[in-house]
């Protein structure tokens, strides 16, 4: 019994082997983690050019529209009466310019009997003169007209999806009002990141993307110098 406790105490007592350990400085990449949104890269404005009633909306959130494609119309009722209107001058001057015309062939045909004087032939190419150019003056007139009404149409100003569509069918709006928004060009992820860690943020560093598990990969594409609610948008 003896022997065996003295042999345990030899043993306790017996050096250890001692091992060699290297050390090394290693750069270890600090990751944070920030919530960001989708959104589109392109976000443009469809407006109406006039004011009016929306009679027509042919696209709601979602759908996929293209550059010059009709969206919606405008129409405003006080520009089919200013085309009437303008109707009715048109066939009044031309009975005024066809008279006009009238009355000069005739004078052409008594100045050579004597019956009528040169200065009064003259004076009645004048009024056909100014009957003409009335005309003329009216019917670019009734075009400008023609043209407001035409610009009615609302066209997507570009390929994209409808964002938001913050108007309705039957609604009064004016001109440069918004009738839907289109957002195009792709999409990317703006973060927002507590202004503590604006110092340690570069433009180009790699990002890590974990979606519904999915982890992807992306970069810093672009820093934005305004600190909005305490946070850097990027």
């Amino acid at each position: 019994m003896r022997k065996l406790l003295f042999l345990g105490a030899l043993l306790a007592c017996s050096p250890a082997l001692a091992g060699t350990l290297t050390l090394a400085p290693t750069t270890v990449t600090e990751w944070k983690a920030v919530y960001g949104r989708v959104e589109a890269r392109n976000t443009i404005p469809a407006r109406a050019r006039i004011g009016g009633l929306i009679v027509d909306l042919a696209v709601t959130e979602g759908d996929l529209v293209k550059a010059g494609e009709k969206i919606a119309t405008v129409q405003d009722d006080k520009i089919a009466f200013q085309v009437a209107a303008l109707d009715a001058q048109l066939r009044a001057l031309q009975v005024q310019l066809a008279t006009a015309q009238s009355e000069l062939a005739r004078g052409q045909t008594l100045v050579g009997r004597g019956v009528v004087t040169l200065q009064r032939v003259d004076q009645l190419r004048t009024e056909v003169d100014v009957a003409r150019n009335q005309l003329a003056a009216t019917e670019a007139q009734r075009s400008v007209i023609v043209q407001q009404g035409a610009e009615g149409d609302v066209f997507a100003p570009g390929d994209g999806r409808v964002l938001t569509v913050p108007v309705t069918r039957g609604a009064v709006i004016m001109a440069g009002e918004v009738v839907a928004t289109i957002g195009g060009g792709g999409v990317f992820l703006r973060l927002a990141i507590p202004e503590r860690h604006a110092a340690t943020l570069k433009q180009g560093a790699a990002i890590r993307i974990n979606a519904n598990g999915t982890e992807l990969a992306g970069r810093l594409a672009k820093i934005y110098p305004q600190i909005d609610n305490g946070r850097v948008i990027a």
